[in-house]
């Protein structure tokens, strides 16, 4: 009894068979050099948009730096002016804006802070490659930045230049007062956040040093 012969394979099976092996890899392949290219595009643009917040941030420092002694300085003058009147020596009633001009000779003087940067970089999605915990420690800082120092500046020009009162004689003790205060805040505020930035900054070179290494 005859047993049948298996049907043999073309002779061109195999070459193909190699050959579509070869082509599936090839696209698998370029499918993980493209996620490759577009990992390094986004951590490029992070670290760029990074760099940008450091620059921005380094800029801000100064500009608080600029003003803080600043306000600490007006905060001085006007507990003389206070201590003047107290004692006799300047009279209690006058007009507020003549007191403020006296003891301000640079205005109000805002440190001008910026946020543009971390705002830009938010926006486009730049961070979103990086470390939550870095990102996060960046927002706290500049949520600081707009909920102190930038509120409590505005504050202090609105109680000055709010309307025509600041132009009328009253009794200077109260709102001068007022001004002290509003201005010792501000310089506490500008120290406090020159300390997190500086701290921030520190952190932020430590986690560029981890990850580089």
């Amino acid at each position: 009894m005859s047993t049948a012969t298996p049907p043999s394979l073309p002779s061109w099976f195999g070459r193909a068979l190699v050959e579509g092996v070869l082509i599936v890899f090839a696209v698998v392949l370029g499918f993980i050099a493209n996620e490759w290219r577009e990992d390094v595009a986004d951590r490029r643009a992070a670290d760029a948009a990074m760099g940008r917040v450091v620059a921005e941030i380094e800029a801000n420092i100064a500009a608080l730096q600029d003003v803080v002694g600043y306000h600490e300085a007006v905060v001085e003058r006007i507990g003389a002016q206070l201590a003047a009147i107290e004692a006799g020596e300047a009279p209690a009633d006058g007009v507020l804006f003549d007191a403020v001009i006296a003891v301000m000779d640079r205005g109000v003087n805002a440190p001008g802070l910026s946020s543009f940067a971390w705002e830009h970089a938010q926006q486009h999605g730049r961070l979103d490659i990086l470390p939550y915990e870095r990102v996060a420690a960046v927002a706290r800082v500049y949520e600081m930045q707009g909920n102190g120092v930038s509120a409590t500046w505005r504050q202090i020009v609105e109680l000055l230049f709010a309307g025509p009162e600041i132009m009328r004689a009253e009794d200077l003790r109260p709102s001068l007062r007022f001004t002290q205060i509003g201005f010792a805040e501000l310089a506490s505020q500008e120290r406090f956040l020159i300390s997190q930035y500086e701290r921030l900054l520190l952190e932020m070179g430590e986690g560029a040093d981890e990850t580089q290494g």
